[in-house]
C-alpha cells in the first residue's frame, strides 16, 4: 500500500519533523499524536489570507470517435465556483506561578500542562471538522456534516454536482441515537485542510506571554504564566465524490444492522481513484469493527501504514477512531 506514505510538507505529522525545539513543532507533534484526523489529513496553503477561492468541476468531458482525416471539436467541461473560509481557532492557556513553584520541576509540569490543553485543543478543532457549520456565524468553516447531510437512494459514485444528499448512505437506524462513518480520500485534488498563505507553520501559532498580573473575580490579585495557542484552519473538498457518510446507524451493539459490512464494501467500490480511502468512526463503531476481526477476514490489522504500528484495516480502508462523531445523532429520512 505505497499510496499511504505521508509527504512531509503536507501533514502536521511532516511539521512536527522539521527542526527541534520550536514551540509550533511541539504544538503540530501532539495534535497529530492524539487526534488521528489532524493526524490524516492533508493541509495545504489557501490563496488569500484567511479564505480560499477554487473552481470544481460539474461534469466529465466526453471523447468523440472520428472518421480519419476528420476534425473534431474540444470537449465541453463545467465549473463551477466556491469559496471557502479558513477559521481562527485560539485557546489560552494560563497557570498560577504557585503551582508551578512547588513542583519538583516546574518547566515540565507547565509543558504538561500545555499539553493538555493541546489535546483538548485538537478535540474542538475535530468536533468542528465534523460538525462545524457557518450559519449565523460566518468566521467558522463548514465541517462535513453541513455538506452531506440527507441519505439518497440514487448514489452511485459518479456525481459532481454539489449535493447535500450525494454520498450519504442509509443505515435505515431511528431515533437520537444513531451515528455515522465517514470515508475521505485525503489528496491535494480531492480533501484537504488549508492554512494561510505563506505561513511557514501550517497555520499554527504558539506564543510564550510570559508572567502576569491577574485579577479575579473577587477582585483579588496573583501572578500567572500566560501561553497562547492558535490554529487558522480551513476545510476544501475539490471533488466532492471524495467524501461519503454512512449515517443512521444505531449505536447499541446488540440492535446493529447485520448488513454493515456489505454497505461498508458498497460505499468502497463507489470511490474513484487510486487514493487510500480512509474510514472515520468513534468509539462505539471502532468497538463493532474490531469484533470483526475475530471471524471476518476483510477486517484486520496490518503494519503496512505510515504510522509503523498496527493499523485496523476494512479490506483495504484504515480504519481511523475519531470520537468527535457523535452517538447521539438525530436519523435523517432518505429521499
Amino acid at each position: 500500500m505505497s499510496e499511504l506514505g505521508f509527504d512531509s510538507r503536507y501533514h502536521l505529522s511532516g511539521l512536527s519533523k522539521t527542526s527541534i525545539n520550536n514551540k509550533e513543532v511541539d504544538f503540530a507533534k501532539v495534535l497529530s499524536e492524539t487526534n488521528d484526523i489532524l493526524s490524516d489529513m492533508p493541509i495545504l496553503p489557501s490563496n488569500d489570507l484567511l479564505s480560499y477561492t477554487g473552481v470544481r468541476e460539474t461534469s466529465l468531458p466526453t471523447p468523440q470517435i472520428v472518421k480519419v482525416g476528420d476534425g473534431w471539436d474540444p470537449s465541453t467541461v463545467n465549473w463551477d465556483s466556491f469559496t471557502e473560509t479558513l477559521s481562527m481557532f485560539k485557546d489560552r492557556v494560563q497557570i498560577p506561578e504557585d503551582a508551578l513553584r512547588i513542583q519538583p520541576d516546574p518547566v515540565l509540569k507547565r509543558l504538561r500542562i500545555q499539553s493538555r490543553h493541546i489535546e483538548g485543543f485538537g478535540q474542538g478543532v475535530s468536533n468542528h471538522l465534523i460538525y462545524g457549520t457557518s450559519v449565523a456565524t460566518p468566521e467558522k468553516f463548514d465541517g462535513f456534516n453541513v455538506r452531506y447531510t440527507t441519505p439518497s437512494t440514487a448514489n452511485d459514485g459518479k456525481t459532481l454536482t454539489n449535493s447535500a444528499s450525494y454520498g450519504v448512505y442509509d443505515m435505515e437506524g431511528t431515533g437520537s441515537d444513531t451515528t455515522s462513518i465517514w470515508f475521505v480520500q485525503w489528496s491535494p485534488e480531492k480533501v484537504h485542510g488549508l492554512y494561510p498563505v505563506n505561513d511557514p507553520n501550517m497555520g499554527i501559532k504558539v506564543e510564550d506571554m510570559g508572567r502576569h498580573l491577574y485579577t479575579a473575580e473577587n477582585s483579588k490579585q496573583r501572578w500567572d504564566y500566560y501561553t497562547e495557542l492558535q490554529w487558522d484552519l480551513g476545510l476544501t473538498i475539490p471533488d466532492i465524490r471524495a467524501v461519503k457518510r454512512l449515517r443512521n446507524i444505531e449505536t447499541s451493539l446488540a440492535n446493529i444492522n447485520t448488513d454493515l459490512p456489505k454497505r461498508i464494501i458498497q460505499i468502497r467500490n463507489d470511490f474513484y481513484g487510486n487514493e487510500t480511502v480512509w474510514m472515520y468512526c468513534n468509539r462505539t463503531m471502532f468497538t463493532h469493527i474490531d469484533i470483526l476481526t475475530m471471524d471476518k477476514q476483510n477486517v484486520q490489522y496490518s503494519t503496512n501504514n505510515p504510522y509503523g504500528k498496527p493499523l485496523l484495516m476494512f479490506r483495504d480502508m484504515p480504519v481511523r477512531r475519531c470520537d468527535s462523531i457523535s452517538d447521539a445523532e438525530t436519523a435523517v429520512t432518505a429521499v
